[in-house]
């Protein structure tokens, strides 16, 4: 009887995580503005159908002279907040009238790769532009002409 007992915790315990992680994944980077220096932001979207929690939840970037990810809006910058289903999540340089988090140290250059992790650190999403790549030890050296 308590094997029984077991497989049943196993399997609630196995829905509300599968479920949790249906709910992360809705969130993605929908925009990013690096230009002008002042105006730059990030904005995440959730497309889910339940609000998400952002507590824990961190964002990194790598530039094209980095060889690994550093912290860019850190978790303290997510303490409290969260992001309703189906509406947007706005992360400023400087004030704006709709940001969430304004944050004077968001640097954002023309060649840089940006992770979105939640609490547990799995990545959410990632997105990318100019020279960078994310390829690690996989990657072609790079041709010298």
């Amino acid at each position: 009887m308590k094997i029984r007992k077991v497989k049943n915790y196993i399997i609630l315990i196995t829905v509300f995580f599968s479920w949790v992680n249906n709910v992360n994944a809705n969130i993605i980077i929908n925009e990013v503005q690096i230009n002008p220096t002042g105006e730059r932001f990030l904005e995440l979207y959730n497309g889910g159908d339940s609000s998400v929690n952002l507590t824990d939840w961190y964002i990194q970037r790598k530039t094209v002279s980095g060889s690994k990810f550093i912290s860019l809006v850190s978790k303290t910058n997510f303490k409290g907040k969260s992001i309703d289903a189906n509406d947007y999540f706005l992360i400023s340089r400087s004030y704006m009238s709709n940001a969430d988090i304004v944050y004077g140290n968001l640097t954002l250059t023309e060649s840089n790769i940006i992770q979105l992790k939640n609490s547990s650190q799995a990545v959410i999403d990632k997105i990318g532009w100019g020279d960078v790549n994310d390829c690690g030890d996989t990657c072609a050296p790079n041709p010298t002409n």
